[in-house]
């Protein structure tokens, strides 16, 4: 295993009863990369993000993280899920707790944090994503923008060694979707290592290392970013990106 490589899938197949949608996937990634994961609705881009933290748990194959295959049942997943953060489409904050209660909700009760340090630490972050005059707010006073940008602290208030983002974007305003691409923008720019499932084509070519193109439940292409945008090989890519750019 690579220095740098810490998050290993070997033979990554899932079925949701006789539906195959992941076919095999065979990956790696390494820490400070940012990774896009693009392709055509239904072709396993979601399955594949919530399998790598075993929200879905595979039909077969390895996850090796951290040097450990979560995989295996005798691991502690809660343990090993503390260090993945998560993002999801629909921001999944607790409607009854304001902003502040939480993001330090999780960090006081799972990793006992002091509950002073917690407030601190959340303040920094809200004021990082220009959220600190919203601590005291409810989910339902914020915008999409604001509630997914809150999300992403609650998941940096964990201190996790890689974020997954399952289009964090698609549920957003167009005039919205700006400000939490400059977010994750900023956390790309500080070495957080992030795989985000997007539509958001710009993303994947301007911030990304890396782009891997999903489809059919096999990973057609995977390469420099750059590279895979300006020289796509697989037919199904260019037809794909022919369609969104």
């Amino acid at each position: 295993m690579e220095n740098n490589e810490f998050l290993r899938v070997v033979d990554l197949h899932k079925s949701f009863n006789k539906l195959e949608v992941l076919k095999g996937i065979n990956t790696s990634f390494s820490r400070n990369e940012v990774v896009s994961v693009i392709g055509p609705s239904g072709g396993g881009k979601s399955t594949f993000l919530r399998c790598l933290n075993l929200l879905e748990v595979p039909t077969s194959g390895q996850i090796i993280f951290d040097g450990v295959d979560i995989c295996d049942k005798k691991q502690n997943i809660n343990l090993h899920r503390q260090k993945i953060g998560m993002v999801f489409q629909q921001f999944n904050l607790f409607n009854n707790m304001n902003v502040m209660k939480n993001l330090t909700d999780a960090p006081v009760r799972i990793k006992k944090m002091p509950k002073e340090e917690a407030c601190e630490k959340a303040l920094a972050l809200l004021n990082k994503v220009g959220l600190a005059d919203r601590a005291d707010a409810y989910p339902y006073q914020l915008s999409g923008g604001q509630k997914q940008r809150i999300a992403i602290v609650r998941s940096l208030m964990m201190e996790p060694e890689v974020m997954l983002f399952d289009e964090p974007t698609s549920a957003l305003d167009p005039e919205m979707i700006g400000e939490v691409l400059e977010v994750m923008k900023q956390l790309a720019d500080e070495g957080m290592t992030m795989i985000v499932v997007t539509h958001e084509m710009r993303f994947a070519r301007e911030v990304s290392s890396r782009t891997m193109f999903l489809a059919g439940g096999h990973i057609e292409e995977d390469k420099p970013s750059h590279e895979l945008f300006a020289n796509p090989e697989s037919p199904r890519l260019q037809e794909f990106l022919a369609k969104v750019l």
